[in-house]
């Protein structure tokens, strides 16, 4: 099978088959705004790990260990939705002259379904009923990897519905003004023109 049937059969997948359609620019854009943005959303936990390292008492510590317990009561869920909001909204509102977002219903569904989880997942930690305290921390990292995923799936295929925008089309605005204003000024010249000659008209009366 040639790599061009490849990823024709790759492009049918159900919900995902539209990451094969997207060029390789496609990718590293949404690549490099994907890296941008995990980097601002992990600096709490990476800063809470740093200050929890120079300030414990306990030699025999690692900077894992304390890096674990920045998200082990339940942060990560809240994590999760912090990550997955944002895609509803690109999900659901469609940007003027841009395609509809792909495979909306289930994946706005499937988000949807998330966020409730992580929610009441939190607030029965908060409530201290939580009987199965490290199967929840497991969710929670399961969720969190499931949560990157889609934002990343979001962002590319946020990129593909944008309409592809040329220089003509960004030239058109200062175009279509330019000639509306000649046309106006023309308009004033021909009337300046058309009062003169009345006017020269009635003094040789």
């Amino acid at each position: 099978m040639s790599i061009d049937a490849t990823f024709n059969y790759l492009s049918r997948i159900w919900l995902f088959g539209t990451l094969f359609k997207a060029g390789r620019s496609t990718h590293a854009g949404a690549f490099y705004e994907f890296i941008y943005l995990l980097i601002w959303s992990i600096l709490p936990f990476v800063l809470g790990t740093l200050v929890l390292y120079v300030t414990t008492n306990d030699p025999n510590i690692n900077f894992i260990e304390l890096g674990v317990q920045t998200f082990k009561n339940g942060e990560l869920l809240i994590f999760t939705i912090s990550m997955l909001a944002p895609i509803l909204y690109l999900t659901l509102h469609d940007p003027e002259q841009a395609a509809p977002f792909p495979h909306k219903l289930p994946i706005s569904t499937v988000v949807a379904l998330i966020i409730v989880t992580c929610a009441s997942l939190f607030s029965l930690l908060k409530a201290s009923s939580v009987k199965d305290l490290p199967f929840v921390f497991s969710l929670s990292v399961a969720l969190t990897i499931v949560a990157l995923l889609f934002r990343y799936l979001a962002i590319v295929y946020h990129k593909i519905r944008l309409p592809q925008i040329t220089e003509r089309d960004l030239r058109e605005p200062q175009d279509t003004f330019v000639e509306k204003f000649r046309r106006h000024v023309e308009g004033e010249v021909v009337k300046e023109d058309f009062t003169a000659s009345f006017e020269t008209h009635l003094k040789e009366q």
